[in-house]
């Protein structure tokens, strides 16, 4: 049978193709423009106003050091938490519990961390009582080798909405602040609250900020329970935005946050966060927006006046999948919904196949090489980035471009590249197969892909489904026998229209992830791409011979080889101190070590005989890393303190007790030798399970106290059992007196104190 393409329009001629160009841009444009971020407003605002300004002087007192679980400095700032709470007339409470959690890899590695955590908690009354009340969390602690400002900027903003709050007349309901410990660790703050604290089985509604960047608005990044209601009232506020696939992405990330245990309480949860910008080195109170936090409070005050007090819906929802519209603003619908969605999607797409197979003698072998032409379209451009080293290097270029027009220019070049190496290799497969067969092809493969999204990746779906509906509404009706009367140019036109759920949903997302600061920025905009071109494809195939896909082409190439941007680069910031103080008991020596690849100046004296970093065998052994090293001076930084109690034979059972002299704030544990099917410490049961390979323990809060080590193994006669003491920043005493030429984060390198506790069956306990 012939194939034929009479249901597609004609070319529409070189002003046709620049005038449907001009048409997806503008659209695209339409969509990427959204209302700027408030203006900060001044420490002058209305007292039951937000503002930035006066919140921004508690992200500045927070974030004047690290603040790691269990340090010196995270005291400080919980204390200036109870110190302002207490100020502003409230009563806060500090909860200290100890909670812990497990992982095992697919090896069977267990690792488990235990830790203190202080919570600080305050209950806003409201005018109403016997209602469930709202809680809003935030976290204060921060990373180790970060100043934490955007770590800082949730808690900043709780304390000025309690200010607003307390300038205003009385909620409806009560209203929960909790000031969470220990996020960055697994969020066990959180997780303390939800297991041990007796306010988190009364609370109705969740508010939980939790920023990934430093810039840009809160968006709403994740929804657990049946939030439909809470996400209307977040929609009608003033530069709503977020979406169900930021949630996806946002799980990907390195950096991505632990799945709250807030999500586990009977009651819906928002998830906001700022995602754009850098953290790390630049997470410092100076480069942190303050329109951002501006954005922050304004949406935490505005769902907090809305929700406190209002019933909170007992209908049991999964989930939910949310995205914005322009002109419609956000919608939503339950997680329910994918599945009848995905459904009618792929029947649409089949309903449509069959149709073209009657109408247009397509037939359906043209439509599976059509698809599988498709992946090699789509698939070519994509696999060339992922070559070893191409990838990073765009990644790298990217980085290094900073959030100027550099980075963009970049970004602009691998998608310039990718849609020409489309555009050529379906030129050709449109010349074999035919252009209908090969845009159904392309309909159903991205068909196929939504039913696997729908699995693994539902809060995406939206990206594909609502697309594809519109695409296969449009090939449907190019077959309708009053549709190919028309004119070329009003079917022309309706391709045309059905691009506009394409752009409308993809562009804004692939904004959105190309705004986070992570490396992952860089193909997830190329991947929506791939997706745009081939619903695009019965407009492309129209027009295929007056696209220059070799121009495009040169210019992404010419694009990529131009020099960097001359956009300004952001100020450099105080990095972490990357030196080590290192005590290790079995070789009774003490050493500066570092495993960055260049030294400054400053900490290049620590090692004047090393030219270049290797191997500290004696210590570490053979099979270690390659850093830098020298002698260090003795100091009164103590060894871990052990005493060894059992070493019994059948069954295989340990015991020994464990003090940290330093109350160091981070122990490390881990076991050389042996299989731990049991574990224990102080009569608390850590682990159990007779499948454990190896297994490791991080510790935090546990002071100075005496812990009681029990474990039951199977395995090696000869056990080893490695401690680590962490602290915080150096031994002032051991440094060298000239001072760095450039600041340092303060309390950042690191002291570190080691001891090897061995168990051998057949001699006495050593």
């Amino acid at each position: 049978m012939e194939t034929t393409d009479s249901a597609l329009p004609e070319c529409p001629g070189v002003a046709g193709c620049v005038a449907a160009v001009a048409a997806v841009c503008a659209l695209a444009w339409s969509c990427l423009v959204t209302a700027a971020l408030p203006a900060p407003a001044s420490a002058s605002a209305p007292a039951a106003r937000f503002a930035a300004e006066r919140a921004f002087v508690h992200v500045r007192e927070l974030a004047r050091t690290p603040r790691p679980v269990a340090s010196a400095m995270n005291a400080s700032a919980r204390a200036y938490l109870v110190a302002t709470l207490r100020s502003m007339g409230l009563d806060p409470q500090v909860q200290t519990a100890t909670v812990q959690r497990q992982s095992m890899d697919n090896h069977h590695n267990v690792h488990v961390t235990l830790a203190t955590v202080h919570n600080v908690i305050v209950r806003l009354p409201g005018a109403a009582r016997g209602r469930a009340p709202l809680l809003v969390a935030s976290h204060y602690d921060s990373a180790g080798d970060t100043f934490g400002a955007a770590d800082a900027a949730g808690s900043a903003a709780m304390l000025e909405t309690l200010r607003a709050l307390r300038a205003s007349p009385p909620l409806a309901g009560d209203t929960v602040f909790l000031f969470a410990d220990g996020d960055n660790i697994g969020a066990l703050g959180e997780q303390a609250f939800a297991e041990q604290h007796p306010l988190a089985r009364q609370v109705g509604q969740t508010l939980r900020f939790r920023d990934l960047g430093n810039l840009g608005p809160a968006i709403l990044q994740d929804v657990h329970g049946n939030a439909g209601v809470a996400i209307a009232a977040w929609s009608a506020s003033p530069n709503s935005r977020g979406s169900s696939f930021m949630r996806e992405v946002s799980s990907l990330m390195p950096m991505a946050p632990a799945t709250s245990s807030l999500a586990a309480l009977a009651a819906p949860l928002l998830q906001f966060a700022a995602v754009a910008g850098q953290l790390g080195t630049f997470d410092t109170p100076a480069l942190l927006d303050r329109a951002t936090l501006q954005h922050e409070g304004d949406t935490m005050l505005a769902l907090v006046r809305t929700l406190a007090g209002s019933p909170a819906s007992t209908k049991v929802e999964p989930d939910q999948v949310w995205f914005s519209l322009p002109l419609l603003g956000m919608l939503h619908y339950p997680a329910g919904s994918i599945w009848p969605v995905t459904r009618i999607t792929c029947l649409l797409v089949f309903g449509v196949c069959l149709l073209a197979m009657q109408q247009s003698q397509v037939e359906a072998v043209d439509i599976v090489k059509g698809a599988f032409g498709y992946a090699l379209a789509a698939g070519v451009p994509l696999a060339l980035f992922y070559l070893d080293g191409l990838h990073g290097a765009l990644a790298q270029m990217v980085a290094l471009a900073g959030p100027g027009n550099g980075a963009l220019r970049f970004m602009g070049a691998a998608a310039a590249l990718t849609a020409a190496v489309f555009i050529a290799l379906q030129r050709k497969l449109c010349a074999r197969i035919g252009a209908m067969a090969a845009s159904l092809g392309a309909l159903a493969w991205l068909a196929a892909v939504l039913v696997v999204a729908s699995w693994a990746a539902p809060g995406a779906t939206y990206l594909l489904a609502w697309p594809v509906i519109g695409a296969a509404l449009a090939l449907a009706a190019l077959h309708a026998p009053w549709v190919r009367a028309l004119p070329s140019s009003v079917r022309v036109k309706l391709l045309l229209a059905e691009l506009a759920p394409p752009v409308a949903l993809l562009v804004p997302a692939a904004r959105d992830a190309y705004a986070m600061p992570t490396p992952f920025r860089v193909h997830i905009p190329l991947w929506l791409l791939a997706i745009f071109l081939g619903l695009a494809l019965p407009l492309l195939a129209v027009a295929t011979r007056r696209l220059p896909a070799r121009a495009i082409m040169l210019a992404g190439a010419a694009a990529l080889a131009l020099p960097g941007s001359a956009s300004t680069p952001p100020p450099d910031p105080p990095r972490p101190n990357p030196l080590v103080y290192y005590k290790d008991m079995p070789t009774w020596s003490e050493w500066w070590l570092s495993s960055v690849p260049e030294l400054d100046d400053w900490s290049r004296r620590m090692f004047p005989d090393q030219p270049k970093p290797r191997r500290l065998v004696d210590v570490f052994g053979w099979d270690s890393d390659d850093l830098w090293y020298a002698r260090a001076a003795r100091t009164s930084v103590e060894f871990p303190y052990a005493l060894l109690l059992k070493n019994e034979a059948r069954p295989r059972h340990i015991a020994f007790d464990l003090t940290s002299k330093n109350s160091a704030p981070n122990i490390e544990m881990r076991l050389q030798g042996g299989k731990p099917w049991r574990a224990l410490v102080n009569g608390r049961e850590l682990s159990n399970d007779d499948q454990i390979r190896g297994w490791s323990l991080s510790m935090y809060g546990m002071g100075g106290q005496t812990l009681h080590f029990a474990f039951d193994l199977i395995g090696d006669p000869l056990l080893g059992v490695h401690v680590e003491e962490r602290i915080p920043g150096l031994p002032e005493q051991a440094l060298p007196a000239a001072r760095p030429k450039r600041a340092y984060i303060p309390m950042t390198g690191q002291t570190v104190t080691r001891d090897i506790l061995w168990f051998r069956l057949g001699n006495e306990i050593q």
